[in-house]
């Protein structure tokens, strides 16, 4: 009896807490891509006209495919972000699920300067779909960044 009572108080609060959290509880958010830009140097001299542009055909190792662009002019940064996939008529595809997206900035000390979490998007089963992202005003003292997708393929 009393094993059940605990069992059952057990259950509720872990219901309670699933209906006030956006992601399952009983799964870990999975690292579908994760991107990094660098460039040279040791001082914290910035490099004006810095620019660096990665592009994947196959984003998660999945159907969709991605751009990122990190630049660095005088006075700031900006990074620009997009995802997209193309499914022809007919093609059978599984659902692009991304639940989140950080973004982590360091300088040339290593120091966290930049930190930001976008909120995820979806295509569809079979779906098209087109993502971007601009971020602006990034401090130009950056020399690595991370840009992390969270989700994955169902």
């Amino acid at each position: 009896m009393q094993q059940t009572v605990f069992l059952s108080a057990f259950i509720i609060i872990m219901m309670v807490y699933e209906i006030g959290t956006p992601h399952s509880l009983f799964s870990e958010e999975a690292t579908l891509e994760e991107y990094s830009v660098s460039h040279g140097g040791t001082s914290e001299t910035t490099l004006p006209g810095f620019s660096a542009r990665l592009s994947d055909k196959h984003f998660g190792n999945g159907t969709a495919q991605a751009s990122i662009t990190f630049k660095i002019r005088d006075d700031a940064g900006a990074l620009f972000l997009r995802v997209w996939r193309k499914v022809s008529q007919g093609e059978i595809t599984f659902a692009l699920l991304v639940f989140l997206i950080e973004i982590r900035g360091y300088d040339y000390s290593d120091a966290l300067v930049y930190s930001r979490a976008l909120n995820g998007f979806t295509f569809g089963d079979s779906k098209s779909g087109n993502w971007t992202k601009q971020l602006k005003s990034l401090p130009a003292n950056i020399k690595y960044i991370t840009i992390t997708f969270f989700g994955n393929y169902e």
